[in-house]
């Protein structure tokens, strides 16, 4: 039977066995009509069962990969794609060549950022093995764009995981917060390994770190956003222990509209307890939660629109970082 079986595979087109093989795996039934796509140049012409061929592999569109920010609900990213490589079955995701530039504002300062395909290209080989990256590699197209291939990871985001837990913020803070601190340093400490190398992570956010469902480890995404500042990703983890330390996002207007805090409280809040990065935000958590070890809060002002001091490299943060652990939260 398996050599009749063969046999039959052996004298198949290429046509049919591609179909064979997609329907296998997707369970599309009535998929009949594969296009190869080889010049993913113009990225917006690529559609759901098409076969993107690169870097001598096949592999199925399955469609356009959404993200979900802020929990505005899902916003599509034209230019990535969640695929399955024909050959072993494995889901991937295929992020096609997208330049954009923008500037973001922290405090005065406006910060230039850009797209960059080969930076993304370039940090994915020097992470190569380490898991607290998201792992892949880039194959180049018949036109030479840099197509990255990611290996897709089954977990739920840092911001996710955090807008999911249903407690209050005090019992929060006592049993969730200790390790989720543990977690995030090890991240930080991840960013530091790249500026040690000359290079960023770029776009610094909750929902780019994913917690993988099988080990439970916090795994950066996303590295083909670039500045000229390096600075901007030590800023950018400040948002991050913003939000774990607050169990979310704390605005000024929400704070305001809650009853979980004093009138006394409100008042007491100014412009000087604002996000550099977001002035909508309270960075100054322990004000709202006095519980808040005084360290941790003085980290957390190191972000401030008026800040208690800068950190000029990642190093200094993960030092102070690791001393306000080991003195509140110490691991068990």
């Amino acid at each position: 039977m398996k050599t009749g079986t063969r046999h039959l595979k052996n004298s198949m087109s290429e046509k049919d066995q591609i179909i064979e093989r997609v329907r296998e795996l997707t369970g599309w039934e009535q998929y009949d009509q594969p296009k190869i796509v080889t010049d993913t140049t113009d990225w917006m012409r690529i559609q759901r069962g098409n076969i993107l061929r690169i870097g001598g592999k096949d592999f199925v569109i399955e469609g356009n990969r959404y993200e979900n920010r802020f929990g505005i609900g899902d916003q599509p990213k034209y230019w990535v794609f969640s695929a399955i490589d024909l050959e072993d079955g494995k889901k991937k995701i295929v992020k096609m060549v997208f330049l954009e530039e923008f500037q973001v504002h922290i405090g005065i300062f406006k910060i230039r950022c850009f797209r960059s395909p080969e930076k993304e290209a370039k940090v994915l080989d020097m992470v190569k093995h380490d898991k607290r990256f998201m792992q892949g590699y880039t194959a180049r197209d018949d036109k030479g764009n840099p197509v990255r291939i990611i290996d897709y990871i089954k977990g739920q985001s840092l911001f996710g995981h955090i807008y999911g837990i249903d407690k209050p913020h005090e019992q929060y803070f006592h049993e969730n917060l200790p390790q989720i601190l543990h977690k995030i340093v090890g991240c930080m400490e991840a960013i530091q390994f790249l500026h040690d190398r000359g290079t960023c992570h770029g776009d610094i956010r909750n929902d780019h770190i994913i917690i993988e469902a099988e080990t439970g480890q916090y795994r950066w995404i996303d590295f083909d956003l670039n500045q000229h500042v390096s600075d901007f990703d030590v800023w950018s983890i400040g948002n991050i222990l913003n939000y774990a330390a607050g169990k979310g996002i704390n605005s000024f207007k929400i704070v305001m509209k809650s009853d979980k805090f004093s009138e006394s409280l409100k008042q007491s809040l100014s412009a000087s307890d604002a996000s550099a990065f977001y002035e909508y935000r309270v960075m100054n958590i322990r004000k709202l939660y006095p519980y808040i070890p005084e360290s941790l809060n003085n980290i957390l002002m190191h972000f401030a629109i008026h800040p208690h001091g800068t950190y000029g490299t990642i190093r200094e943060l993960v030092g102070d970082f690791r001393e306000m652990l080991e003195n509140n939260f110490p691991s068990s």
